[in-house]
């Protein structure tokens, strides 16, 4: 009944994923690297299963692995690299940002020739293929919400044509056995601040959806440009995780300073772990031992979070 959380080491962008405690997966953003698939690798790691499933079953054909739920948390290239993949495969359900013309203009202005490509196959299949998730998908044991600005209100809040795409980013959080973990897409700091600060519809529905937090995945990775103090001193994480290339100039050294409180892992008390440091990061969450408590954290780095 264990859950599992995956931070991919991807390079150029950011790919995680979540097995749930039934054994179902989901996957939130599709970035991939030349030399690993985060897709392929959960697909391969579940071939086995799935031909064990039809041999008990009786049933001479495989039953095929499907992922349960899929969120895009907006349409820059290095969140899509393993869309292909994914679109091959099978999603139950896809969360995505209901785009308009405006927004899709503002993502190709931003990314290479190659970006545009996958860009183009993603809008062309999953307003034709797949449905948005439902409000209340059962998940078991873990809770998953998300919100994000629309287009026109990310917009509004001005940028240029980077930001606009980066705020209109589906933010993730999932809640499993008392731990809350907080995927941030690529919202800048202007963003927060506005949700943060409004006192109509959104901040009353942001606010508490970002408070009291444990593990957050940084925004826009780790860069300047995604830090908030607003939205920190909120959610209060435990730790931040960051997915960054080597050598990449921009991650925010704040993130390693108050308000994070700090964790202990084997021993060393940690408040930041990136992925250019650590590799794949892999956060294994077991039920608490009794009803009001918190389940545990199990931590696992580099070729060891993938078994």
């Amino acid at each position: 009944m264990t859950a599992e959380f995956y931070l991919f080491d991807v390079g150029v962008g950011q790919a995680a994923a979540l097995k749930l405690p039934n054994g179902k997966w989901c996957m939130f953003d599709l970035g991939k690297s030349n030399t690993f698939s985060p897709v392929n690798w959960i697909v391969g790691r579940n071939r086995s299963y799935s031909i064990l499933s039809s041999v008990l079953s009786g049933n001479n054909t495989p039953y095929p692995f499907r992922f349960f739920k899929t969120t895009i948390s907006h349409y820059h290239g290095d969140h899509l690299g393993d869309a292909v993949a994914l679109f091959q495969t099978g999603s139950e359900y896809l969360k995505f940002v209901e785009y308009d013309q405006l927004y899709l203009n503002d993502c190709y202005e931003t990314c290479f020739y190659e970006s545009k490509e996958i860009i183009t196959t993603v809008v062309n299949h999953i307003s034709r293929i797949y449905g948005t998730t439902p409000a209340y998908a059962d998940y078991g044991q873990v809770t998953i919400g998300e919100l994000c600005l629309p287009v026109t209100v990310a917009r509004g809040i001005g940028g240029d044509a980077n930001s606009r795409v980066n705020n209109a980013s589906i933010v993730t959080r999932i809640d499993v056995y008392g731990n809350s973990i907080l995927i941030c897409g690529d919202v800048e700091k202007e963003a927060w601040e506005a949700v943060i600060a409004d006192r109509g519809n959104y901040g009353n529905i942001w606010r508490p959806f970002l408070s009291n937090i444990d593990i957050l995945v940084a925004p826009h990775h780790g860069h300047k440009s995604g830090y908030s103090i607003d939205l920190l001193n909120l959610a209060k994480p435990a730790i931040v995780l960051v997915s960054v290339q080597s050598r990449d100039t921009k991650v925010d050294t704040r993130y390693s300073q108050e308000p994070i409180r700090s964790i202990t892992i084997g021993g060393e008390s940690c408040s930041y772990i990136s992925t250019r440091d650590k590799g794949h990061i892999k956060i294994s969450i077991r039920p608490p031992t009794s009803i009001l408590g918190k389940g545990d954290q199990y931590w696992s780095f580099g070729d060891s979070a993938l078994p």
